[in-house]
């Protein structure tokens, strides 16, 4: 079987953030970044989470970082 090289960015990831949320605001903050991402599905979502999306402008990082500040949390980038 092939083994496929990682292409997750930790540099790229929130999914750290995600894990950081409290469980009554997952919902919410996930709505908040589909919009900045101006994205529809779970995949694509599930994508930028993760890293694996190379081109994260700087504006959109630090719209992500408010929102995560919004719920407190401080460090959400990385896997």
């Amino acid at each position: 079987m092939p083994i496929t090289p990682n292409t997750a960015n930790p540099a790229r990831a929130f999914k750290k953030g995600l894990n950081e949320l409290r469980v009554k605001d997952v919902k919410e903050a996930r709505a908040r970044l589909t919009r900045i991402l101006e994205i529809t599905t779970n995949a694509s979502f599930n994508n930028y989470a993760s890293g694996r999306v190379k081109t994260l402008d700087v504006e959109k990082a630090k719209q992500i970082e408010a929102v995560f500040a919004y719920y407190g949390v401080k460090e959400p980038w990385g896997l």
